[in-house]
């Protein structure tokens, strides 16, 4: 195995490992000994245990496959400078009608900056950026129960976290989860039904303070007309170490300094985790509890700014 595979294959490897993935099932891997077999999509119907990557016969060798085409960054961002071909176990990766191929710049400075194509007969080449951007161990899984593997790519952007996305390799192709997280992959059954949700890790930069809330997950739930959406409130026991957390928080500095206002920043973290579970009564029961009638007000109006749509 070339030195290369091994630092990719160590990478997905480490990848699943972060996000505490549950083993899920996984699709067999087709193969093929002559050039003229011809392979079509099909449901997972007999998985096996995984997940993992295959190494398999190129598929442009293999009838029905298109030549996956080089991809065309639009972001002005070194625009100019080619990319190349990585010679690395991804490239030999298919799924259903799908292949797949991982491209990197072709220049030492920005090396890490690479796309995965997603390419089929009769259908737009699909291009995924990132610095670097991955393929998670997921990918050839069925996560949803709909009985097609998934595809999952994983985009790293700095302190920014990665951005996950999951395409299912249907008949066509359909992306049915774009979500970013500061860990990477973690997929988990929490329902025990037939698929799985993705548990996102996020930080929450108050815009009206100077305060945060780290390590908040937020879960996302397959929907099949919609794919994956927020459904955090269904989830509330997933954030329950958050909000004991905060309480206990706020307990010790209020037992501390029983003469002094309380600090926004010592109760952002629980406010939002009442937030984002849908429990906005006890998130202003907090607010009322230690701040003045005007204070408190101002300051409920500003953790919805900052919450946006998390908050249901």
């Amino acid at each position: 195995m070339k030195p290369r595979n091994t630092i990719f294959l160590f990478l997905c490897i480490a990848l699943a490992a972060c996000g505490g993935v549950t083993p899920i099932p996984v699709t067999n891997t087709p193969t093929s000994n002559v050039a003229t077999q011809t392979i079509t999509p099909s449901p997972t119907h007999a998985p096996t245990v995984g997940p993992f990557h295959w190494e398999t016969p190129t598929p442009e060798t293999l009838a029905g496959y298109p030549t996956a085409l080089m991809p065309v960054e639009t972001d002005p961002f070194a625009k100019n400078v080619p990319v190349k071909l990585q010679e690395m176990s991804v490239q030999q990766l298919y799924i259903g009608k799908y292949i797949l191929r991982n491209w990197c710049k072709d220049d030492e400075a920005i090396k890490s900056y690479c796309a995965i194509t997603i390419s089929s007969l009769g259908e737009e080449q699909v291009e995924v950026w990132g610095f670097p951007v991955l393929l998670a161990a997921e990918t050839g899984t069925d996560l949803t129960g709909r009985g097609y593997p998934n595809i999952v790519t994983v985009s790293g952007n700095g302190n920014a976290g990665a951005e996950i996305r999951v395409f299912e390799a249907g008949n066509t192709l359909r992306e049915i989860m774009d979500v970013w997280s500061r860990d990477f992959v973690h997929f988990e059954n929490l329902n025990d039904d037939q698929s799985y949700e993705f548990i996102a890790n996020v930080k929450i930069w108050s815009q009206f303070s100077y305060c945060q809330a780290g390590g908040i997950p937020l879960v996302y739930e397959y929907d099949s007309e919609f794919g994956y959406i927020n459904k955090t409130s269904k989830y509330k026991e997933v954030l329950s170490p958050n909000i004991q957390w905060g309480i206990d928080n706020l307990a010790s500095y209020k037992l501390e300094n029983p003469n002094t206002e309380v600090p926004l920043c010592r109760v952002y973290h629980l406010v939002t985790a009442y937030l984002v579970t849908g429990q906005k009564e006890q998130a202003w029961n907090i607010l009322d509890e230690n701040y003045s009638p005007e204070k408190a007000a101002e300051y409920k109006a500003g953790f919805l700014s900052d919450l946006g749509s998390l908050v249901p």
